[in-house]
């Protein structure tokens, strides 16, 4: 947020602050509920699953425009949401569909949930996008969650332990401080600006290469048949609905 807030006042952005009441509380609300529910479900699932099942938030966002923005759903986005959702049941139930107990694995839940909320985030962001600087919106949505977080750290982290952090935590930090969320959501900002279209398609798939890249040798994540079936199948639902014409 500093960052963010150096860069805007260094381009003289400043001036445009009263537009930002355009920004909605909404927004700032559903943003702060995503951050919420996705660090919760990751606690409950691996970065494998999370990176592929957020990869959906392209074909969500398609439904929801659909039904509150009236844009067209044809025949292959609907078949690539078909092809998704039994990506994630896969990936979810870890090939066991029969068994239901994988219906009890929550994290797994939470961040299919935190895919819709950023869904609606980017559909109730779309219009304030086009007219305002990226790196505004994105300071403007963040900053309520900012001001959480550091509320319930204040009152339930011991500061002192910041100071005393491994050198492989504080990378980890910078890059999802930085790298995942910042840039992240000022790439999004940037992409309801410059399309009009919902072809985030191959955002969420280079993300999800990403997450897997990363996750599997850093943090010896097991990567299994299913899982490359379910994820596999994810982002092929994904790429084919990417390919509708418009």
């Amino acid at each position: 947020m500093p960052i963010l807030l150096s860069i805007i006042l260094a381009d003289g952005l400043n001036s445009n602050t009263a537009s930002i009441k355009r920004i909605s509380p909404g927004r700032q609300l559903c943003l702060t509920a995503h951050f919420l529910i996705q660090i919760t479900g990751i606690k409950y699932t691996t970065a494998t699953n999370t990176g592929w099942i957020i990869s959906m938030i392209p074909l969500i966002v398609a439904v929801l425009a659909f039904l509150f923005l009236k844009e067209k759903l044809g025949k292959t986005i609907i078949l690539g949401i078909i092809l998704a959702t039994i990506g994630v049941l896969f990936l979810i139930s870890k090939g066991k569909i029969s068994d239901l107990k994988w219906l009890s694995s929550y994290g797994d839940w939470l961040v299919l949930i935190s895919a819709h909320t950023w869904a609606v985030y980017t559909i109730l962001t779309r219009n304030a996008s086009r007219s305002l600087d990226p790196l505004l919106v994105t300071f403007t949505v963040l900053l309520p969650s900012t001001i959480l977080s550091l509320a319930i750290m204040t009152f339930s982290s011991d500061w002192s332990k910041l100071f005393h952090l491994p050198l492989d935590a504080v990378v980890s930090l910078l890059m999802l401080g930085l790298l995942g969320t910042c840039i992240g959501a000022v790439a999004v900002a940037g992409w309801c600006r410059q399309n009009r279209g919902r072809r985030g398609q191959y955002l969420s798939i280079h993300r999800t290469a990403g997450y897997t890249a990363v996750a599997v040798p850093y943090l010896h994540e097991s990567f299994g048949l299913f899982t490359a079936i379910g994820g596999g199948l994810v982002l092929f639902g994904v790429w084919i609905a990417g390919r509708q014409k418009k």
